[in-house]
Formats: structure tokens, C-alpha cells, sequence
């Protein structure tokens, strides 16, 4: 207030050089509508010997703030300062639409939120950016910031057009509250690439003209910049922070000016990647303690630590990057090899921002680093000495892996690849080798040779006496990502060492006269279960097999290798790894005819280096069909540094993987076979036609085509299936009593008559969920085998159930019962729910798989679990919520976790991803309101039930949504279904860039509680959307220089 005493005292004197201001505009900001001084105001009005203008409020319409405080307000400037001039400041997202001009109209919303308001007003303020169009298709960009200001003449005129439209008899004199161009921040995304020094001075200029000039007259009567001084401080993105004239110390801006998040090179990239994160995170900060907001945060795993907030921020809105996303532009992969950029940072790793929030106490960081660890520089790889030592006194035997014969007895000769400078390894499987022979069948003889691994310096020795040649040029460590060296032809010593290990293994095999050996390198694990399944196993392995993989390191391999039907399948050439296979004499003969003079030649057609490692040259080499990979797990890793793919030291790269997940998933599925492989079609039709099922669904009665359409469908469903044993429950949604036994169309279905059927009729006016009527009576779920819950326009009568079912026991007989099940569909928010997904990257033999979320717009439960889990939700209360709300959202996020509960599983969903027909009647109607009370109910899941949804909450942000994803080599298949204790823990490797874009993001929605614009934003078919939001987290100082005038915002920082 000081600031603003001392304006209006200079101002008032007579002495000579002291600036004389005509015009005062002070403005009240939103917050502070509730409690600023009248007799402040007043007393400036007394004293100021200019125009007193007040500005109430700030773009209220869009800050949640209630138009009749704002005509009260309006009133006591009125009975205090009759002579005062009185604006509200709106922004351009009031408009609905402003091209052609002639057509323009304002949004409905505001039209009847403010009809009261606007004839109290002196002239109409109105916030305008021409710069947010800059970018968009059809407007050319000198029309934006060239003479004349043609686009901004466009968007006034569109106004005018519109108030006349809907205020025809209140010609308000039209004011620009705020107008500018940022000079920072450019980015990748429209407009933020046009945010440069030199379009800013451009539009600065030429609007500065217009508004003095006589062009503008008629169109405003004044106008404002926005702003004098940059705010670097701002709590905003970056182009936020330079709309100033003048830097923010008052200095003439040039091209050194931008001072940006991109000062820091580890975190250039986020500036054009993720934009929004910083203004997001100042978001959190801010309103992390705030208790109205509190249920916005509760059980979400938020500790107060930046880590936690961006990882917040990307799960609700995808703003941020997640925390363990792989950070940078350049994540490059071959295979399964994935390598991040060791400088490139996320923005809670940022000492700037610890700086910046030093409040916030320490960071804390995720238990997973970005950064390589040092330690394990220079480790050595798979291999050293040049002689074999037998680690039994047994001499090899030969245990007749033909897959013909049967054993009494039964060998299994292990050959195993150990470096003589890898101690830690060594002893690592001799623990485990020992611990094996104990905990075998009596009849399983395990004799284990170690075989001593070729090193570097073998390979350099063999070079030198031409005793050894590669079709590449050889290094000593990878300085680039090791794919980037591959495709110039570069192969490393260790990845040479690597293969001549293996077929120095063969060769010690062959010599032993063994039939067939199990060669194994020293980070694998071996499950007791191989010797109990040994016999049989090779009894039906494919004839004529040369190698059979029995492990692979590819995350998209073990999901469809975990769901075959079979005991063997064809290796496929992602199915990386070699760490555990069985290879047959005559698979080690042909290799040792090919290698025997150590010449390695390049794939035909396959450029660069990369066809010159262990896969392509060992397996790749074989009978196309002679590779088989086994669909059993009886092998998992040992947990050690790759030595393999070695780094430099001097590299700024490092190497990620899933390798944690892996082990997971692999001690899980570990399984015995079973006598019989696969049932017959015969026997699951049977026990289809054994079970019972009790499916639900509601129909809206209505007289549309989608209502034709879904009871159409529903009678199929019904006639179709009338050969299992389903009873169907159909709750009939009509809007009066007097339409209780009477929805219009269903008279002419005889299915809805059938005995097997119940039409229960509800009395609905608005909106309604579906979950209020199913739990009418919870008890009568476990009367079946099954509880179907559906949507009315899902098609049931063409599903193929008895495929559903034969994968359903399938997994069941593998693994374990699922309580809940689902499928696939051609429409969902959630890429991996969508029928698409799984035709491409590799994903078309992924048959079932474990999973954190299964839709409710079908889903099959077990009857006994579904009595068991609603009755709890039932006991929360939170069913009559939903009723209150009229919003179904949150049952299916809560039913995975319990599902795991009851089973006592770590996974309680199975996903089967056969596409089931949607015939998408969008009969729900989906507007504003619809969305805020199902954030709100969210909300009061989380803090009912937390541990439930915690299960399903990499699903209910914004994951599974994001295009950055793509065909994803890690971290992506992992987390359909990923402990907790690993989210943070597995990286995530992208693939594309984000586009902030995700079920969240709703258009015509507009949530004033939001973090920022990007998570709802009001849409608006003008091109001129407004669609950033402004921070009033400090005082704002703009100056209009045409003509001039000032404006000060009031806010609580300056009242103290």
C-alpha cells in the first residue's frame, strides 16, 4: 500500500522533473474480493487529483470466484466512490466462438453468470493475447504482431459482435486489460516456439502504434501492456516470466536476456518436453498444505518431497515427467539394451529448484538413480583363463536329451561361463549349484562344469595372431549408446569375448560326449522345479530340435511366453538372452563346423555390427526351426552389473533395464508342467455349460437410435447365450413413476420375457450410478459361479466365449484363479484396453496377463469374491456417495487390489485380450459436471480406500494414456501389472515425445482448482483461446506507455 501512497503523492506535486499521472487503475485481486480496505480506497480516491479507475477482480470467471461477490464489491465502490470508474477484467475464453465475426458469440455460462454485472460496469475489460494463436492453422503470423494489429482489430471486433448479441442494450466502451508477447521460453509446442526476442519487439512496437494511433479509435478506449519487468521468481512456465518490457531488473532487453530452466544443461529438454512441469510443481508447493485442497492429495504417497509432487503431477495430469522416466531427448535402445544420458536430470533431481524451494526441506529423491554407479567401473565380463575346471569329480556324463526316451535316472550336465576375475559370481553359483543337487528329485544327478570365460585380452591376443577375425571394428568400451557403435560397425571385446565363451562351453560338451548340455552363464539362477520336470520336459520338446532358450531377457517375450499353450515355441529373434538354454550335439556340431576358424561375418542384409553378437551368431546361425524357446520359467537372474555391454568411463551415457520386474515376474510364474498341456475345447465347453452366471447391466429408457441400438443388442446377448446357464438382470432407468413398466420398444423383444430374465424398473431424473441398484442385495452374487457386470451396448452374443474360458482355466491351472477378469474393446482411454494395442510391438502372441485395472464396461468376477468386496464397499458408505453424486467411477479402480486381497495374490486382475464389440451409444452424457463429481468421488475412494487403489494407480493417471510410450523396450509391458515396492525402482524408457494429453484432459471442462491450463482446459471454438493461466502468487506492476496511465494490482502482500 505504501508503493501505491507514494505514487499518488509524487504525482500530486508541484515540483519540476515529478511525473504527472492522469489515470490510476487500481485493481482488487480475486482473493482479495473477500477483505480489502474500503477506507484505503477510498482515501486514494480522495487524494489523487487524476481518473481513479478500479479493476475488480482479475479473469474472475476462471477462478472459481462467484459473480454476486463481485457485484457487491461493485456496489460499495458505487456508494463510496460514485466518481470512481468501474472495470471487471474477463479473458478471451469468455468468447464461444469468434470466427466469421459476424457469426460471434459468448459463452453461455457467462452470459447467464454475469447478466447482472455488466450493466454496473463503466466499459468492458478484456485480457487478449494474439500471441496464444500463433501457431494455429490458417492465421498467418504477421496478421498477429504486424502493423495495423489486423488479428487483434478481428478478435475486438468479434467481441463487440458478441456483447451486442447478448447485451444489445448495453454498448459498453471496450478496454484491453492486458496484451503482450513473451520473449523466453520458446519450445517445441505451438505457441511457445514463437515466444523469441525479436517477434516480441515486433508486436510490442506495432501494437504500441496502433494503440496511440487513430487506428484504435472507435475499437478501445485503453489499453495495457502486460508487462513493465520480467518475473523470473513467478511461480509459472517460462514464458509466464517474460512478458516483461524491460528485464527484471530494469535493463533494455537483448539477446542474452533469457534466463531460463534451460541454464541448466541437465534439464534443457524438460523446457520444450514438458513445459508446464515447474508451473505445475510451484502449484504443488503452494497448495500441497492447503487444507481445502486436502482431499485432492490424501493416501497418495505425497511426502512433501519435489519427487513426490512430480510424480503426482504426471499421474493426474502428465505435466511433469514420471520420476523414473529415462530423462533427456536421446534414450536410445536396441533390443532389450536401453541406454539414458548420465547428465540429462528430471526437475526434482534440480539444485536450482532446491534452491528455489529450500522451504520444502531436502529433497527427497527415489530410491532408483538416473545416475551410473561408479563402483562398477571397469568390471570385468564373461571371461578369463584359457582351461576348463570340473567343479565335480564326476566326469560328464551323457543323460540322452533326445525327447524320445525315458529315464530311470536322470543327468543334467550344466556347463557354466565364469570369469576367473568375477570371485562374487563364482561363489554365487556354487552356492546355488550346491543348494540344487540338494533340493532335486533322488534321480536327478547334476553335475556342473565351469567353464573358464574367454576375456578382452584373449580376443586382442587372437587378433594378433590372425587366429580370430570379426567383420567389425573392435573397441574397449562403448562411449556412445553400444547400438550407436553398432551401426558404425563396431563391435566391443566383450561382446566378442561373449560368444567365443559359449562356444568354448559347446566345445568342452562336445568333448565331454555329452547328447545334450544346459549351458548357463554365471547370473542365472536355477529352480529345483527343472529336475522334477526334467524328464518329461525333454520327453515332449519339438523333434529335431538344435537349442532350446529356456530364459530370455525381453519383458513383451516373457508376458507371451507366460501365456503359450504350449510347452515349446519357436524362438522369435526378440527374444533376447543366453543366459540358460539347452543345446543338442548336433546343434554344438554345426556351430563348431561354421566357427571353427573364429571368422564371424555380418548377417546378409543386416548393416552395421549388431548381427555380430551372442543371439544373432549362436541361435541365428541354427535350423530356423530347429530354435525353440521354452514357455516354463525354471530359470531366474542373479542380480550383477552387466559385464558385457561395458561403458567408458569417460561416457556420458549409462544403461538401464527392467531386470528388477523380471526377477519378480519370473519367481511368480514359475510352474511344473502338467500332465495335460492344454484341455480340450470339448472340456471347457462343458464347464461353460456347468457354470452359472448372473450378468447386470442398466438401460436408459430413451427415444433414440442408441436406445435401438442397445436393446437390440441386450436381446441378442440374451437369445444368443441361451445355451449357458446365464440370468439376466436388466435395471431399466425411466424419468418418472409414471413410466415404471413401460419403456417404450421393449414390447416387441420376446427375450425380455423369458424366465431367465428380470426387468427391474428405477425412477431416475438426472444422473444415476449403476452401482446403487447392483448392491441392492450383495448376497446373491455368491449364489453363482459368476457375477458379468456390462454395458448395455457391449456384445456379448458375438464374444468368443469358449476362447475366453479356454485361456481363463488356462492361466488358472499355470498360476492360480483370478477373481476378476476382462477383455479388450476398439474404444478406451487406456491404450493396453484398446484392441489395437495388441497387433503391434511384438504383443499379437501375448495371450492373457496379469493386470492393475479391468474396466467396468465388462468384467467377469468370481460370484463368491463380488458378494465379499461389495459388501466392504457397501460398508464404506461410499455407495450412497455415488448415488448423491450420480457418478459410477471408482468400483473398478478398487476391485484389482481387492481381488489380490481375497486371493491372497500379489495380482488380483487377469486381462484376455480378445476384442469384444462396443457398439458405443455414448448414452452417458459426460459434461462439466459430470467429470467434477467424479473427481470428487475419486477423492473419497482414496481416502476410504487407499491400499486398493494404490494397486490400480499407475492405471488412473495418465501412463497408460501417454503417446511418449509407444513401442516402449522398458518399463512399459512391466507395469500392466507392477508391485509397489518396484514402481519406483523399474525406469521408464520413451519412445516419442509426450503430448500431454489424457482422459483428464476433457474438452469443455474448466477446473479453477487445477495445477495449471494444462490439466482442464476450457474449450472454445474461437482460434483465439486463452488457454494459459495466470498466477497471482505476487503483486503484478504493468505499465501502458499508450497513453499513459498505471495499474496496480491489490494484493495481500502489499496490504502487509
Amino acid at each position: 500500500m505504501g508503493l501505491i501512497e507514494e505514487i499518488v503523492r509524487v504525482s500530486n506535486t508541484k515540483e519540476q522533473g515529478a511525473p504527472i499521472i492522469k489515470e490510476l487503475v487500481i485493481g482488487i485481486g480475486n482473493k482479495e474480493l473477500h477483505n480489502f480496505s474500503m477506507p484505503f480506497l477510498e482515501n486514494i480516491y480522495s487524494t489523487f487529483k487524476g481518473a481513479v479507475h478500479v479493476a475488480v477482480g482479475n479473469e474472475p470467471d476462471r477462478s472459481g470466484v462467484h459473480s454476486d461477490k463481485v457485484l457487491k464489491v461493485i456496489k460499495d465502490i458505487r456508494q463510496k466512490m460514485p466518481g470512481a470508474q468501474v472495470t471487471v477484467p474477463f479473458a478471451y475464453s469468455i468468447m464461444h466462438r469468434s470466427h466469421p465475426i459476424n457469426k460471434s458469440k459468448l459463452e453461455k455460462e457467462f452470459v447467464d453468470t454475469y447478466r447482472d454485472i455488466l450493466p454496473e460496469l463503466d466499459y468492458f475489460t478484456i485480457n487478449i493475447y494474439p500471441f496464444l494463436s500463433a501457431g494455429t492453422r490458417g492465421v498467418k503470423l504477421n496478421s498477429l504482431l504486424g502493423t495495423g494489429m489486423p488479428f487483434l482489430n478481428d478478435q475486438i471486433a468479434a467481441l463487440r459482435v458478441a456483447l451486442n448479441r447478448d447485451f444489445p442494450h448495453n454498448m459498453l466502451p471496450l478496454a484491453i486489460g492486458e496484451t503482450g508477447w513473451p520473449t523466453c521460453g520458446a519450445a517445441k509446442a505451438n505457441p511457445y516456439v514463437f515466444a523469441t526476442l525479436d517477434y516480441a519487439e515486433k508486436f510490442l512496437r506495432n501494437v504500441g502504434h496502433w494503440l496511440e494511433s487513430n487506428a484504435s479509435d472507435g475499437v478501445i478506449t485503453s489499453g495495457q501492456l502486460f508487462t513493465a519487468f520480467d518475473e523470473e521468481t513467478k511461480g509459472t512456465r517460462a514464458i509466464e516470466r517474460y512478458y516483461g518490457i524491460l528485464t527484471s531488473n530494469g535493463s533494455i532487453k537483448n539477446a542474452y536476456s533469457c534466463v531460463t530452466n534451460a541454464t541448466e544443461p541437465d534439464q534443457a529438454w524438460l523446457e520444450e518436453v514438458y513445459p508446464d512441469c515447474e508451473a505445475d510443481l510451484d502449484w504443488m508447493v503452494k497448495n500441497f498444505d492447503n487444507p481445502y485442497l486436502a482431499e485432492k492429495f490424501v493416501n497418495r504417497d505425497i511426502d512433501g518431497s519435489l519427487c513426490s509432487f512430480q510424480q503426482y503431477l504426471y499421474d493426474r495430469w502428465a505435466t511433469c515427467p514420471p520420476v523414473t522416466r529415462i530423462p533427456g531427448y536421446n534414450v536410445v535402445a536396441e533390443g532389450h539394451m536401453v541406454y539414458g544420458q548420465s547428465a540429462a536430470k528430471t526437475k526434482c533431481w534440480s539444485q536450482r529448484l532446491a534452491y528455489k524451494y529450500s522451504d520444502r526441506g531436502a529433497i527427497v529423491k527415489p530410491s532408483w538413480s538416473h545416475v551410473k554407479d561408479k563402483s562398477h567401473e571397469g568390471a570385468a565380463q564373461h571371461a578369463h583363463t584359457e582351461h576348463a575346471i570340473n567343479d565335480t569329480k564326476q566326469s560328464a556324463q551323457d543323460f540322452g536329451l533326445e525327447g524320445n526316451g525315458s529315464m530311470s535316472d536322470v543327468n543334467l550336465q550344466i556347463f557354466w561361463i565364469n570369469l576367473d576375475s568375477s570371485p562374487e559370481r563364482r561363489s554365487e553359483m556354487q552356492k546355488m549349484l550346491a543348494d540344487l543337487r540338494w533340493r532335486v528329485a533322488s534321480n536327478v544327478n547334476v553335475q556342473a562344469t565351469r567353464v573358464p570365460a574367454i576375456t578382452p585380452a584373449d580376443v586382442k591376443a587372437m587378433q594378433r595372431n590372425n587366429t580370430l577375425s570379426v567383420e567389425a571394428t573392435l573397441i574397449d568400451a562403448c562411449t556412445l549408446p553400444c547400438p550407436m557403435h553398432h551401426a558404425r560397425g563396431e563391435l566391443l571385446y566383450t561382446e566378442v569375448a561373449c560368444t567365443l565363451s559359449h562356444l568354448r562351453a559347446m566345445d568342452l560338451a562336445h568333448a565331454a560326449r555329452v547328447e545334450s548340455a544346459l549351458i548357463l552363464e554365471d547370473d542365472m539362477r536355477v529352480y529345483e522345479q527343472l529336475g522334477d520336470d526334467l524328464e518329461q520336459l525333454m520327453q515332449i520338446s519339438p523333434k529335431g530340435w538344435s537349442a532350446l532358450q529356456m530364459s530370455t531377457v525381453n519383458t513383451k517375450a516373457l508376458l507371451a511366453l507366460a501365456s503359450a499353450n504350449a510347452p515349446f515355441v519357436p524362438r522369435e529373434e526378440h527374444f533376447y538372452g543366453t543366459g540358460s538354454y539347452f543345446i543338442h550335439r548336433s546343434g554344438m556340431e554345426q556351430l563348431q563346423a561354421l566357427y571353427h576358424a573364429r571368422r564371424f561375418l555380418r548377417q546378409p542384409g543386416s548393416p552395421g555390427a549388431g548381427s555380430l553378437q551372442a543371439e544373432p551368431l549362436l541361435f541365428g546361425a541354427l535350423p530356423k526351426h530347429s530354435v525353440f524357446t521354452a514357455t516354463h520359467f525354471y530359470f531366474n537372474f542373479l542380480e550383477f552389473p552387466t559385464t558385457v555391454h561395458k561403458m567408458s568411463a569417460n561416457s556420458d551415457y549409462y544403461t538401464v533395464s527392467s531386470l528388477r520386474w523380471q526377477m519378480n515376474f519370473l519367481h511368480r510364474h514359475r510352474s511344473r508342467l502338467t500332465n495335460t498341456v492344454a484341455q480340450a475345447q470339448t472340456q471347457i465347453s462343458a464347464r461353460l455349460q456347468s457354470s452359472t452366471f448372473l450378468a447386470m447391466t442398466t438401460l436408459m429408457c430413451r427415444d433414440n437410435a442408441g436406445f435401438d441400438g442397445e436393446v437390440h443388442s441386450l436381446a441378442k446377448n440374451i437369445r444368443q447365450l441361451a445355451i449357458y446357464n446365464f440370468t439376466w438382470v436388466i435395471y431399466v432407468i425411466v424419468p418418472n413413476a409414471s413410466e415404471v413398466g413401460n419403456c417404450p420398444g421393449l414390447e416387441n423383444f420376446n427375450e425380455f420375457r423369458q424366465p431367465s430374465v428380470t426387468m427391474n424398473y428405477r425412477v431416475v431424473s438426472g444422473r444415476f450410478s449403476k452401482w446403487v441398484y447392483y448392491t441392492e442385495d450383495v448376497d446373491q452374487f455368491e449364489k453363482y459361479d459368476f457375477f458379468i457386470v456390462y454395458d448395455a451396448d457391449m456384445g456379448l452374443s458375438t464374444f468368443p466365449w469358449v476362447e475366453y474360458f479356454h485361456r481363463h482355466d488356462e492361466y488358472a491351472s499355470k498360476f492360480g484363479v483370478a477373481p476378476v477378469t476382462g477383455s479388450v474393446r476398439n474404444r478406451s482411454p487406456f491404450f493396453p484396453l484398446k484392441r489395437d494395442w495388441w497387433q503391434r510391438c511384438n504383443r499379437s502372441s501375448i495371450r492373457f496377463l496379469e493386470t492393475d485395472l479391468i474396466e467396468q464396461w465388462f468384467a467377469m468376477l468370481s460370484g463368491k469374491f463380488a458378494t465379499w468386496f461389495l459388501r466392504k464397499i457397501v460398508s464404506t458408505g461410499i455407495i450412497m456417495d455415488q448415488r448423491t453424486l450420480g457418478v459410477d467411477w471408482g468400483v473398478d479402480s478398487t476391485w484389482c487390489g481387492a481381488a489380490a486381497e481375497w486371493s491372497n495374490r500379489e495380482a488380483g486382475c487377469l486381462l484376455i485380450p480378445i476384442d469384444m464389440f462396443h457398439g458405443d451409444t455414448r448414452s452417458l452424457k459426460q459434461d462439466v459436471v459430470f467429470h467434477q463429481n467424479g473427481e470428487h468421488l475419486t477423492n473419497l475412494w482414496w481416502e476410504r480406500m487407499p491400499q486398493w487403489m494404490t494397486t490400480s494407480s499407475i492405471w488412473l493417471g495418465s501412463f497408460f494414456q501417454d503417446h511418449m510410450l509407444g513401442c516402449s523396450p522398458c518399463g512399459l509391458e512391466e507395469r500392466y501389472h507392477m508391485p509397489v515396492d518396484l514402481r519406483s525402482v523399474v525406469p521408464i524408457v520413451p519412445t516419442d515425445l509426450p503430448d500431454n494429453r489424457s482422459h483428464h484432459n476433457v474438452e469443455g471442462l474448466a477446473d479453477p482448482g487445477s495445477a495449471s491450463g494444462s490439466s482442464y482446459k476450457k474449450n472454445s471454438s474461437s482460434k483465439d483461446d486463452d488457454t494459459e493461466e495466470r498466477s497471482e502468487a505476487s503483486p503484478l506492476l504493468a505499465y501502458s506507455l499508450w497513453p499513459l496511465s498505471l495499474l496496480v494490482i491489490l494484493s495481500r502482500q502489499e496490504c502487509l
